[in-house]
């Protein structure tokens, strides 16, 4: 018994390891792999008429800088798209609004 507990007691202090820092590039294609989602909400914000403005706004609480000019950016090319008022015109702006966009962000 006193083996077994020993065992696990060594299982858990493997995992509590210390974590190796993140590298800014491994933060930034971290940050790409939310993108494709966060570029149909963007758009999907567009296309429910939210103002422009607010989606600016909340755009600027992302506290690193790169990553915020990267949102502001899309933000600024999805209010370029027409406010459809077909359903289907909607939904095709938003899926057309996502097509590549993780690759995208990893080149900058």
């Amino acid at each position: 018994m006193k083996l077994i507990v020993l065992l696990l007691s060594g299982l858990v202090l493997v995992g509590c390891g210390e974590q190796k820092p993140v590298t800014p590039q491994e933060a930034w294609q971290s940050f790409c792999k939310s993108i494709p989602s966060a570029s149909f909400n963007i758009m999907t914000d567009r296309q429910q008429g939210i103002e422009k403005e607010k989606a600016l706004e909340h755009a600027k609480k992302l506290q690193e800088p790169k990553a915020q000019q990267y949102v502001v950016s899309l933000i600024e090319e999805a209010y370029k798209v027409p406010l459809y008022e077909q359903m289907n015109d909607k939904e095709k702006a938003m899926n057309d609004f996502i097509k590549n966009r993780y690759e995208s962000c990893l080149k900058q």
